[in-house]
């Protein structure tokens, strides 16, 4: 099982990404700000290196329309 960790950085704070290739194509993602959890989604992603950035984008739009409180 393939994990990509990183952190990312949203309207001013840093959180922790942790994105799990659940082998169908799309990557399983939980996003962290300290140990609490603040979102998780699935992302498709064309390669690991790409799905820190997918998730990043993801995770600011969903702070934007207000879905997530970051």
């Amino acid at each position: 099982m393939t994990t990509v960790e990183g952190n990312i950085h949203v309207n001013g704070k840093d959180y922790q990404c942790e994105c799990t290739y659940d082998g169908d194509s799309q990557y399983n993602v939980q996003v962290r700000k300290g140990k609490k959890v603040v979102a998780n989604y699935k992302i498709s992603a064309g390669s690991e290196g790409e799905v820190l950035e997918s998730a990043r984008a993801h995770f600011a739009a969903d702070v934007e329309l207000g879905n997530v409180q970051g």
